[in-house]
């Protein structure tokens, strides 16, 4: 009789701790979709104000930047909805043709990519362009933390470590850096060290490899002309204040112009060619301008709480893959967020890397609903606070 009630009891706690399972993977879904719903309407909103006097300019027509995005939304919409339920272990099976994949495109658009502002970083579909980084950041990521998952030895020795790393961010950076994408291969890095981390990396292994990274980074960022004249402008732009700091300067301005509550939205006077690539790269100081140091605020607080969810949901992940590949999209996110607007407030150089779900582009649009599509993917299979697992 008492065995029958233990195992009655038992039954009886095992499903009250599914439930509660469940019910807390759910409020993080539904955080997730609050936090990246708002995310994407104040994109919106700052697009169609940011990009009216480009489209005019152009002969596009003043909307035509915003329905694109808007185009952008829906297709978005339809990969995350399609990515949150693809089981994520699927990834793991198909990481390598993934990343080949990634490498081939990559590699395609040195060969036919559409320039644009001296780089070649697109490929164009008929009237749509795609941009091949961006699916080389997941890429990178489901492959680093298959490689590691599946007891390859990976951090055996130094050796294994090395060709892991060289093989997986050495080429994709390789790559990125001919188009040239210097912001990109940055980025790409940071995700790469953040999974190798979650995987339990040697902290003496990733010292190695952060200090060669960070000397290789300065080494290329002061032999292209380019790249050291941006970085001129972020350590002095009053120096030159009419060409190398003129778009800080001009961000400085637009924000500065916006106070506390702003000029109201569509009332953006940077956005009338004052500020280059205002809905793309400085759409955040188009927010600041005319919503204010509020809602500049609000907005960084919606990443802030982007990033611990993302953390939350690596934690409590079913498995080690299913941790490293939430860890590293939660870094892939609020990584690039932090790089944009920090470029646009002067507190580090300006990459030319866009605010995640915010500024124009189709394409980073896309692939960053699909990302979160799997995060919520983890998130529904994730353990709950008492250990159990679905």
């Amino acid at each position: 009789m008492a065995s029958k009630v233990t195992t009655i009891y038992r039954a009886r706690t095992e499903r009250i701790q599914t439930e509660s399972r469940f019910r807390t993977n759910n409020q993080i879904v539904m955080l997730f979709g609050a936090v990246v719903f708002t995310l994407v309407v104040i994109g919106l909103g700052a697009t169609i104000s940011a990009s009216s006097t480009v489209g005019i300019n152009w002969e596009y027509g003043q909307y035509h930047f915003f329905f694109r995005q808007l185009l952008g939304v829906v297709l978005g919409t339809v990969v995350l909805l399609v990515t949150s339920r693809v089981p994520y272990q699927l990834y793991q099976r198909f990481a390598m043709y993934l990343f080949v994949g990634a490498l081939a495109l990559l590699f395609l658009v040195l060969l036919v990519g559409v320039e644009v502002g001296g780089s070649s970083r697109w490929l164009r579909f008929g009237p749509l362009g795609f941009e091949p980084s961006e699916l080389a950041k997941f890429a990178v990521i489901v492959l680093m933390a298959s490689t590691i998952s599946g007891g390859k030895g990976v951090f055996d020795d130094l050796k294994s470590y090395t060709s892991v790393v060289l093989l997986v961010v050495g080429s994709v950076g390789f790559l990125l850096i001919q188009q040239p994408d210097f912001g990109t291969t940055i980025l790409i890095a940071i995700c790469a060290f953040v999974v190798l981390w979650v995987g339990g990396a040697p902290l003496t292994y990733m010292a190695g490899s952060t200090a060669v990274a960070a000397g290789l980074s300065i080494l290329l960022a002061v032999i292209a002309p380019y790249r050291l004249d941006r970085l001129k402008g972020f350590l002095d732009p009053w120096g030159d204040a009419a060409d190398t700091g003129y778009q800080l300067i001009q961000s400085w301005v637009a924000l500065g112009t916006g106070g506390l509550w702003g000029v109201g939205p569509g009332n953006s006077r940077a956005r009338w060619f004052y500020l280059p690539n205002a809905h793309t790269d400085f759409i955040f100081a188009i927010i600041g301008e005319e919503i204010g140091l509020v809602g500049g605020l609000f907005v960084i607080t919606l990443f802030v709480v982007l990033v611990v969810l993302g953390w939350m949901v690596a934690r409590r992940a079913p498995d080690h893959f299913g941790q490293m590949v939430a860890a590293g999209i939660t870094a892939w996110l609020g990584f690039q967020g932090l790089i944009n607007v920090g470029g646009v407030l002067g507190w580090m150089p300006i990459t030319g890397i866009t605010l995640p779900f915010i500024s124009y582009g189709l394409s980073s649009l896309m692939v960053n609903m699909g990302a979160l599509g799997v995060l919520l993917n983890v998130t529904r299979q994730g353990r709950s606070p008492f250990g159990v697992r679905k």
